[in-house]
């Protein structure tokens, strides 16, 4: 009986002592288990992030570069005179503009497609542009003589309420600022108006404004 207790007791000194090997290793690895997590966590927090800079990143404009300033809306377009036009007449002062337009001697309202130049009768004419004369029409009482030459590229400039200078004819050729006429006296459709220049621009066939060509002012 004594033989059984002392077994028995040592066997259960045994399994205690089993169990408590068991847990100490178990903790050893739970100790070990966070301090590695732990480490990897301050590694990771210790690494510098990359930055990728998107599409939408806006960047900082440079001091040295002057900034682009969007246009104001309200501005009016400068016109500028292409190369190569000369004035129909020497002094460019309008009386009537390309557009709505009140004939004083029909008393109507229309739409102007040309613009009228003030000028005394005898004021000399010059072609805008060097040329081909396509017409030379005189046989209109409402617009006096008028005179079409063509500049090639679908442009042609017309000029009515003139004298053509003596011998002009179709299929001569001008050059840029060559005398082709002079004022005539007030008469046709406009001779309310008084003596002036009604100019025309033609783009293939259209009417086109003049101010596209031209640097006008306005009376």
């Amino acid at each position: 009986m004594k033989n059984q207790n002392e077994n028995g007791k040592g066997a259960s000194v045994k399994n205690k002592k089993t169990y408590f090997y068991v847990a100490l290793g178990l903790a050893a690895i739970l100790l070990a288990a966070a301090i590695i997590i732990t480490s990897v966590a301050l590694a990771g927090r210790n690494q510098p992030t990359l930055q990728v800079p998107s599409d939408n990143t806006q960047q900082t404009p440079n001091e040295d570069e002057p900034v682009q300033t969007p246009p104001d809306e309200d501005d009016e377009p400068v016109i500028v005179t292409p190369v190569g036009f000369a004035n129909p007449v020497a002094t460019m002062s309008v009386m009537n503009g390309y557009g709505f337009y009140h004939n004083a001697t029909i008393n109507q309202y229309y739409a102007h497609l040309g613009v009228d130049f003030t000028a005394e009768a005898g004021a000399e004419v010059y072609a805008v542009q060097a040329g081909t004369v396509e017409e030379v029409y005189t046989s209109d009482v409402l617009i006096g003589t008028r005179i079409v030459i063509d500049h090639g590229d679908g442009v042609k400039s017309v000029y009515e309420f003139v004298e053509a200078r003596e011998g002009l004819k179709a299929g001569d050729t001008v050059a840029r600022g060559e005398v082709i006429a002079t004022v005539a006296e007030a008469t046709g459709n406009e001779y309310k108006d008084g003596a002036h220049l009604h100019f025309e621009i033609l783009e293939n066939g259209q009417k086109a404004d003049p101010s596209k060509y031209l640097t006008l002012e306005e009376k």
